[in-house]
């Protein structure tokens, strides 16, 4: 997602844990691959969690996005039922703090980009 918004001339901020969910040497390689390819004033990196207001707020007061494309939320049906905390935490409680930052920030549009798991399990 990140690398069309640039391709298309977009200015693009990221927020990410940078958690171990997927390949974090696969995540930071990426970041560095759009970084070198479009530039560190139109690609800021920020490394922290959604659920963080403060950092959340301060971003938001200094980046003032127009639109947000939340993909920070985790998906897994098995890994979300042994360990529930970690997804109600990413999920609902980092999922409504973005959204209520958004709203008070004036955030035109926001984006939510789902999962196959919420149909189920395997």
């Amino acid at each position: 997602v990140a690398d069309v918004l640039l391709a298309r001339g977009d200015k693009v901020v990221i927020i990410d844990e940078i958690n171990d969910y997927y390949d974090v040497n696969l995540k930071k390689s990426n970041i560095e691959l759009l970084k070198e390819k479009y530039g560190e004033d139109r690609l800021k990196v920020y490394v922290g969690d959604i659920c963080d207001s403060k950092l959340v707020n301060e971003i938001f007061q200094n980046e003032q996005p127009k639109w947000v494309c939340h993909m920070a939320a985790r998906a897994g049906v098995r890994p979300s039922i042994e360990d529930p905390y970690v997804y109600i935490h990413s999920n609902i409680e980092g999922t409504t703090k973005l959204m209520e930052i958004s709203a008070r920030y004036g955030v035109e549009n926001f984006v939510f980009a789902s999962s196959s798991s919420v149909y189920g399990g395997s």
